[in-house]
This record gives C-alpha cells, structure tokens and sequence, in this order.
C-alpha cells in the first residue's frame, strides 16, 4: 500500500504538472497524484478525507489487470496549503490536474467526501466524466463534518503530549474498523498508509480541517444535480458501520431519476474499494453485466 511507483507524483510541483499548483509546497512522503497503465479507457479514482492515494491500490492493481488507464488523486492533499477548500475549488483543482494529461470522457469514481468533489467535477466540467460512481456517498451540500470539525480541534494539543501520537494512531485505526463491515482490509502495511500521511503533516492537516469547517460552495446542491447528464451509480456498503450518507443526502440524487443506480453490497462498510475491490471493480468496469447480476444474485 506505501509502494512509490516511478509515475506516482508525490512532489507535485515537479512532473509535468508543475504549473497547476504554482507556489505549493507538498510533503514527498504523501503521494497525491497517480498514473498508471496505458490502457484506451481512463478510470479517475478521487478520494475523500482518509486513505489518500494508497487507499486506492487494492482497486487499482485490478483496474491495471483489465487494461485500463488508472489516475488517483487526492484533492486534499492537493488542497492542503489553500485558503479556499471548497468542493468546488477541490474539482477545479481535480479538473487542471486532468487537463493537463488530456483527460476526457473517463469513468470516475469519489469516495465519502471524494464524491462530492467528484459530483462538481461532472458538473462543471462534463467533458472529462463519461459515468460516475459514489463509493458509500450520496452528494453533500458542504465539504465538512460537524464531527470531524469538533473533535480535530483537539488533536493538535493530543499531539504534544507523551504518547500522543501512538494514540491518535490508535483511534484513527479503530475508527476505521468501526467504519468497515470487517476489518480483513486492515493489514498492517495499510494501517501505516492511512495513519502516517496524517500524522507526518499534521499540523497542516488540522489547519486544512479548520478551513473545511468554514466552507461555503457557490452553487445549491440541486443545481448541480441538475446539470448532471450521465448514469450515476451509488455503491453502499450493506453492513452496519459509521459514516456513510444520510437520508438527505440520498434523497439529494432522487432527481436524476432513471440515470441514478443505487447498489447495496452485502458484507461492506464504508471502504467498499478496501473491502470488496472487486465486486466495485465489476461495477466500474461492466455495468450492465451488474445490473443483470443485481436482479439475479441473492
């Protein structure tokens, strides 16, 4: 989960991407762009507030297998120095980094708040997203979580004290097997990709979260929908499990009508990449041979 491939961007102001982040400065411990594979078609994989890049490896290893062009991105990361953190500043940032590597007509995939940078990316930018696909995410009005706003605020002082970190670490672990349907996903090499990106930076990271607590989007979330012209697959995790999306927030997508597919996966929480990576790799890949499974499968 912590491989460093050749094409992986962890610096982002180098590489050929350069220009689209003038004057920031990224750690070169957290990976924020990757891409890999050469295939005809592009899968774009957007994350949300934990997991980062490297949460996504189990999915692309088999996004690689099928001959497909896999870029992953991390808006927060790339974000994380900005005063405006918006979804839909994260989506103009998501879309230059695209731009720049003549991106169009992908299928793209957010995570928890990840989609709703992902909505506003199809929204305003349609050319770039052919289909896409919330992983346990319905579509958010705002980029933030009045409980993660809360509690972070008392991360940095739980920092400083003596055995500070190694409880933090413990906490963010546990409350990632609280977020699973199971907790096989969790080796010890991914436990280390999703804990210490946050706390190498974590000064940073806290004052980005202040930020998000005080973001404001410049379009009402049903304007979005509304622009919205491509199918719109919602893959949830069946299992009991916290996080995932409200009611509201489902409801959110009801406009869509018959371009929205709402699929439930049995035995997941809300990591369906993690958990099941390929059961979501058959949905990206094949969607009508998952529509027909989902009316044929238990």
């Amino acid at each position: 989960m912590s491989l460093r491939l050749p094409h992986t961007i962890a610096a982002i102001g180098t590489f050929a991407l350069g220009p689209v982040l003038l004057g920031a400065q990224r750690s070169p411990n957290v990976p924020v762009i990757s891409v890999a594979g050469e295939g005809p078609e592009t899968v774009v994989l957007i994350s949300g507030l934990v997991g980062g890049v490297d949460g996504f490896r189990r999915l692309e290893a088999r996004l690689l297998a099928r001959n497909h062009r896999v870029i992953i991105i991390n808006p927060y990361f790339l974000s994380i120095d900005s005063a405006d953190v918006s979804f839909d500043a994260l989506a103009r940032r998501v879309d230059r980094v695209l731009d720049s590597l003549a991106v169009t007509g992908a299928r793209v995939a957010g995570h928890g708040h990840g989609g709703g940078v992902a909505i506003r990316l199809a929204a305003n930018a349609p050319e770039r997203v052919s289909a896409l696909y919330l992983l346990d995410m319905g579509a958010s009005a705002v980029n933030r979580s009045p409980v993660f706003s809360r509690s972070v605020r008392l991360i940095p002082l739980i920092a400083k004290l003596p055995g500070g970190r190694t409880f933090i670490r413990k906490r963010f672990i546990r409350g990632l097997g609280e977020s699973s349907g199971h907790d096989a996903w969790l080796d010890a090499e991914t436990k280390r990709a999703y804990t210490e990106p946050m706390l190498a930076e974590i000064d940073r990271v806290i004052a980005m979260a202040l930020r998000l607590a005080l973001a404001e989007e410049p379009d009402p979330l049903p304007t979005l929908i509304r622009r919205l012209r491509i199918p719109v697959t919602v893959l949830l995790g069946a299992a009991p499990h916290t996080a995932g999306p409200t009611a509201e927030e489902m409801r959110a997508l009801e406009p869509l009508g018959s371009l929205l597919r709402v699929r439930h996966l049995p035995g997941v929480g809300h990591f369906p990449h993690e958990e099941a990576p390929d059961e979501v790799v058959r949905h990206l890949v094949d969607p009508a041979r998952s529509i027909l499974l989902s009316f044929t499968e238990p």
